[in-house]
């Protein structure tokens, strides 16, 4: 339990060193690119990102997975951001440039529907499952594997930006910058629930499609 309480706070904290970068670079391509560093940091050091648990879940037995590893991931990886956005706040990385991206990139979500994210979210949970389950698919080939994950990621980010650990970052870093609004609690949440479905569902019809070919 305490090791899987440290794995979800550092892969909240990796997640938002890969926002980080995207927040530097003006969450263009090159952005949208080095994002990926914060997943690649997950899949090399620790696995409890609460979308890579939602993908991988109907592997449980596999994987070893609880219903509540859920629950802790999704803890977890938020009270990283946390901690990790505070810290941020405390440095020279607060620029008006750097908080500017930030601002956009906060108020495309504000200015959104739920209805709208929510669609968003699904679409992102499906791509961070086809991220996950790439290493199921080349189990032989790390470079196949590991090209397709970064292909899959800097997609999500460049098009359907509704991942909650990287929202969990924005908001958090955003609270400590410009100031904390109740408007996120309710975006966290469709967030969470559209990633859910997406990568649980993604992951569900991978598992049932390897059982077939068996």
């Amino acid at each position: 339990m305490t090791k899987k309480i440290i794995a979800s706070l550092m892969c909240g904290m990796y997640i938002s060193i890969g926002a980080t970068a995207y927040v530097a670079l003006g969450h263009g391509v090159a952005g949208a690119i080095f994002f990926a560093a914060g997943i690649l940091m997950v899949s090399s050091y620790h696995n409890m990102l609460v979308t890579r648990v939602f993908a991988l879940y109907p592997f449980k037995e596999e994987h070893g997975f609880k219903i509540s590893d859920i629950l802790i991931a999704l803890i977890g990886n938020g009270i990283g951001c946390v901690i990790y956005a505070g810290a941020l706040s405390l440095t020279r990385y607060g620029s008006a440039e750097k908080i500017e991206n930030l601002e956009r990139i906060v108020n495309a979500r504000l200015s959104d529907t739920y209805i709208s994210m929510f669609i968003l979210a699904i679409i992102c949970g499906f791509l961070v499952a086809c991220a996950c389950l790439t290493v199921k698919s080349f189990p032989d080939n790390k470079v196949a594997s590991l090209g397709l994950s970064i292909i899959f990621i800097a997609t999500f980010v460049l098009t359907v930006p509704e991942h909650i650990v990287a929202d969990y970052f924005f908001f958090s870093y955003y609270s400590f910058m410009v100031g904390f609004e109740l408007r996120f609690l309710p975006i966290l949440a469709v967030v969470a629930v559209g990633n859910l479905i997406g990568g649980m569902g993604t992951g569900y019809l991978d598992y049932i499609r390897r059982k077939d070919l068996k």
